[in-house]
């Protein structure tokens, strides 16, 4: 969801210290139910208002716009993720409301809030408490409504302003002038709210630990028994080694048994034997071998369980002597192969007999190259020589058309230029290896001779003495040193305007995206004031204002882009709200709304006018004037507040129509 998003945001933050001053939300995350009012926490969550609990609460501009950053860049909208500020004051301790009327239970008796912050939003925004709560319309007037001496009703208690009921959630109250007015809910209601379960987590929380303390004895007792079991293999194999060893002496026992068997009946005299000494011998030799028979017994059965694996293994073997059988093959046709290349040696002599006759020929003529060699080394001895020289020469020049250049034409004393290079100079040139033959650069310079003489032919010049040229040149490259330093200024001046303009205009782009953000939050917050919602889509790049305006703030199906589908009363609460959210961005020191409430209901007439008063009245620093043709009876006037009525017009018998009236200003 955007808000667990969001709620991530923050929290990472917080832990950068990102924040200013407190911050608390959303607001339902520090709302209970009390033990033993779990009937009301509906109710209770249907009167605090829709989006309410979902809030954030900062107390200071400079956070409101980090959690409106944040807001963007989780994508959250001003729905998902409301936000609210508060004074400063009101996060030190919970405000001290007073306590409902006996019998009688508000949201504030029904929820806990431990947040000092979140408490004091829900009073400041939500009334709650000033919210009752009761059973259904009938016991709720029974309860609280009374009548005053002049047969006047209002509320019990003088506290509570508005009493919400079961079973649907609608809610009735009293205005000033006595009139009880009920309205409905079809929102239905639900409860996000639940009750303290701390001490169940906690229990989960300990027999989580002792579930993970169980598995780790598992683990433990897992590793023991493959110990076990790895040990119980190498008794095993011992024991068929010493099965084995025993088979082969019983064998060769047996064999000698049968060899003096087969010498005693060949022999002609039957000797006379004294076997008393060996009897006992026998005796244990017999439980020796009873006790090996059983051994044996054992282990042919435990061969018999092993006989898979030896099947296997058998199988294993089979392909890895059919294997075998295919490299021996593979061995003699290679042995065939080499009888043949033995067969082949005769002739194989025969021809490097002729190589090496074709070897010494060419033994001759590489003496003969290499003499060639010697003389072609010796010319390019001389060459190399030369270009040295030319070398050399380029950079005397060089040097000498460097320094003329610098000091007007030329040498400045004490400058001392070589014109004849030594050996240990010419040594002194690397050498370097092109990367193509000397007949491509030759072709090359060529052509840009032609081109030269192309140029001078071109440009008519008739100037034959290189000083005079020179010193053209030197007059020519100083007028272009200057003009080039007056070009690199004015680009220069071009990019520190352009810089200038693009910080300018991200300024701008700034001032103008935390109007609209304003804009959109006090639009949202003034239409929820009568139970809707909505928003301000700015297109800044079609300089267009759409609304979006949604009846019900729990009902999104009741969202609407077009405001030609509002009522009139509607469209009137909608531009008036606008207006309102529009003029907290504007410098004008005057504002005046004339018949804006022609199209608004009772109620929604009574919300905008204490709306509009409030607001004016906090805005000390602007005069607001509004001029409208309803009864304002019920406003009452105070050193901020002063209402003026105009007197009904004067009928004229000679003109035939009412006369223009002015308002005295003077009283």
């Amino acid at each position: 969801m955007w808000i667990d998003r969001f709620l991530q945001a923050v929290e990472k933050s917080k832990k950068a210290n990102k924040f200013r001053g407190p911050v608390a939300g959303p607001v339902g995350m520090y709302v209970k139910v009390t033990p033993g009012k779990e009937k009301w926490a509906q109710i209770a969550e249907l009167a605090t208002g829709f989006g309410s609990l979902d809030r954030f609460i900062v107390t200071n501009q400079d956070d409101l716009k980090l959690m409106n950053k944040l807001r963007r860049e989780v994508g959250c909208g001003p729905r998902d993720c409301a936000l609210y500020r508060i004074h400063p004051r009101s996060t030190e301790e919970k405000y001290n409301v007073p306590a409902p009327p006996e019998g009688v239970e508000t949201i504030t008796s029904v929820l806990s809030v431990e947040n000092a912050m979140a408490f004091n939003f829900l009073v400041d925004n939500c009334s709650i408490d000033t919210s009752a709560l009761a059973d259904s319309k009938e016991s709720s007037e029974k309860a609280l409504l009374v009548s005053d001496g002049n047969g006047k009703r209002c509320i019990r208690g003088g506290t509570i302003r508005k009493v919400f009921v079961f079973p649907k959630g609608d809610h009735w109250q009293v205005d000033k002038a006595g009139n009880l007015s009920m309205m409905g809910n079809d929102r239905g209601m639900k409860q996000t709210i639940g009750v303290d379960r701390s001490a169940a987590i906690e229990s989960a929380k300990h027999e989580m630990k002792a579930m993970q303390q169980e598995l780790a004895r598992n683990k433990s007792e897992e590793k023991a028994v493959k110990e076990a079991s790895y040990k119980s293999k190498k008794l095993w194999n011992q024991a068929q080694k010493d099965h084995q060893k025993t088979s082969k002496n019983i064998e060769k026992m047996e064999s000698v048994l049968d060899d003096l068997k087969a010498e005693a009946e060949t022999s002609e005299e039957v000797p006379t034997i004294d076997t008393s000494d060996y009897e006992k011998d026998i005796q244990e030799a017999e439980a020796s071998m009873q006790d090996l028979k059983e051994q044996e017994a054992a282990i042919v059965q435990e061969i018999h369980s092993l006989q898979p694996g030896v099947k296997d293994q058998r199988r294993q073997l089979d392909e890895i002597t059919a294997r075998n059988r295919r490299i021996l093959d593979d061995m003699e046709k290679v042995d065939a192969k080499l009888e043949d290349i033995v067969k082949g040696q005769a002739r194989r002599q025969e021809q490097v007999d002729k190589v090496k006759a074709k070897v010494q020929q060419v033994e001759r003529g590489v003496e003969e190259q290499e003499g060639i060699v010697k003389e072609i080394k010796g010319k390019l001895g001389g060459a190399l020589a030369g270009a040295r020289k030319m070398q050399f020469d380029y950079h005397r020049d060089q040097k000498m058309f460097e320094l003329k250049k610098e000091n007007g034409g030329e040498i400045p004393p004490g400058e001392e230029v070589e014109l004849e290079p030594t050996d240990e100079d010419l040594e002194e040139i690397e050498t370097v290896e092109p990367p193509k033959e000397s007949k491509h650069y030759k072709s090359k310079i060529q052509n840009k001779l032609k081109k030269i003489d192309q140029e001078i032919q071109r440009r008519n010049m008739t100037e034959s003495d290189p000083a005079v040229a020179r010193d053209k040149y030197f007059r020519a490259k100083k007028d272009l040193d200057s003009k080039m330093v007056q070009i690199n200024a004015i680009e220069r001046n071009c990019k520190a305007l352009s810089k200038d303009l693009r910080q300018r205009k991200n300024r701008w782009r700034q001032f103008r995206g935390h109007i609209a953000e304003m804009t959109n939050i006090g639009f949202d917050e003034f239409l929820n004031k009568k139970g809707s919602a909505g928003e301000v889509e700015f297109d800044h790049d079609l300089g267009q204002l759409n609304l979006i305006v949604q009846k019900d703030n729990a009902d999104s199906n009741s969202q609407t882009k077009d405001v030609k589908a509002l009522s009139g009363g509607e469209r009137s609460f909608a531009t008036l709200s606008l207006l309102l959210a529009i003029g907290e961005s504007l410098e004008t020191p005057f504002r005046v709304m004339d018949e804006f409430d022609v199209f608004l209901d009772p109620v929604a007439r009574k919300i905008a006018m204490e709306n509009l008063v409030t607001i004016a009245k906090k805005m000390e620093h602007r005069q607001f004037i509004f001029i409208t043709p309803q009864d304002v009876s019920n406003l009452k006037t105070d050193p901020k507040l002063r209402i003026f009525m105009m007197k009904a017009p004067a009928r004229s018998a000679i003109v035939g129509g009412a006369q223009q009236q002015t308002l005295n200003f003077g009283n």
